[in-house]
């Protein structure tokens, strides 16, 4: 029985858990000072601070542009860049964006940074799914729905 238990263990759970504690010790050491907002397993690190009148939620409409990096303890090469213009809901991004850009506000720039556990659930363009990855976003603007 106890064989059957330990046989289904997810394989990516020690890979994000070490990932996790890369992602704490590279927080504090590059960004002891900056406001560092958690959430759901996903950090938001704020690089630039927006208009703090209005906060993403799921369900608005958001606007913003990205650069995506491998994360391996630091921000490493960049894998892509683009912008996306579109309702903020469960399953449209992978988890880390969707999970980081909530509460974020217009004029933002942040980088979120998440393990393997928030990314992509297969290879996607040579990123395999048990990879870290941080992405930088600066949020143009936020309609409430």
């Amino acid at each position: 029985m106890l064989a059957l238990l330990f046989g289904c263990e997810d394989p990516l759970a020690n890979t994000a858990l070490t990932q996790e504690d890369q992602i704490d010790k590279f927080i504090a050491s590059k960004y002891a000072d900056a406001a560092v907002v958690p959430n759901k397993g996903v950090n938001r690190i704020v690089l630039e601070a927006g208009d703090s009148t209005c906060f993403a939620a799921v369900g608005d409409l958001v606007d913003f542009e990205y650069i995506g990096y491998l994360f391996s303890s630091g921000i490493g090469s960049s894998f892509t860049r683009g912008s996306y213009k579109g309702v903020l809901e469960k399953g449209k991004l992978i988890k880390g964006l969707e999970y980081g850009i909530e509460g974020m506000c217009p004029g933002e720039r942040s980088y979120i940074v998440f393990s393997c556990k928030y990314g992509f659930d297969k290879t996607v363009a040579g990123i395999g799914k048990d990879q870290a990855l941080a992405y930088e976003v600066f949020m143009n603007d936020i309609n409430a729905e």
